[in-house]
């Protein structure tokens, strides 16, 4: 398989369509993950979706950086907008507690304290999260990974916080 470019030059327009095209998935995520929840849907299933659309949240914010140069926007595609840790890392640093802890009694203010913000562990959780979509084993090989535990009124909180947040976002 051939590699991904490192950049990619869209046109001003591709770039506000890219951005508003990913708002409106984000906003599919977050219904689909909610929707399941509310109809008795396995809580881990409905909170890979919504890891889904904080993953896609965070591509947002990296695209919202950029600034359009006589009508092209030159985007860092391989290691940014194809690059699951940096778009988790933007997201992360973007959103309230609220929107990341999806499990009861994990709290761990060391990883949540801005004064010394560990996005690694959270990432690594956020990403655990997406196998829930795929069978997989443990690093060692001896046993499978299990699924994550989540709770469910923690994610239907995290769904309504990042559809309010997702309701005020501007495109420029």
């Amino acid at each position: 398989m051939r590699q991904k470019p490192e950049f990619i030059e869209l046109t001003e327009e591709l770039w506000k369509k890219v951005m508003q095209e990913t708002l409106s998935r984000i906003m599919t995520l977050l219904d689909s993950s909610e929707n399941l929840l509310d109809n008795g849907g396995d809580k881990a299933v409905c909170a890979g979706l919504y890891t889904y659309a904080v993953e896609e949240y965070g591509k947002l914010l990296c695209l919202k950086q950029y600034k359009p140069v006589s009508g092209k926007v030159k985007i860092k595609y391989r290691s940014e907008f194809r690059f699951h840790p940096k778009k988790f890392s933007e997201a992360i640093q973007n959103l309230p507690k609220d929107c990341i802890n999806l499990r009861e009694g994990i709290f761990d203010p060391k990883i949540f304290d801005p004064a010394i913000f560990d996005t690694e562990d959270v990432i690594a959780d956020f990403e655990s999260r997406m196998s829930i979509f795929y069978t997989d084993f443990t690093d060692s090989g001896a046993e499978i990974k299990s699924v994550p535990f989540i709770d469910g009124n923690k994610l239907k909180a995290a769904i309504g916080e990042l559809r309010t947040i997702i309701s005020k976002t501007i495109i420029p």
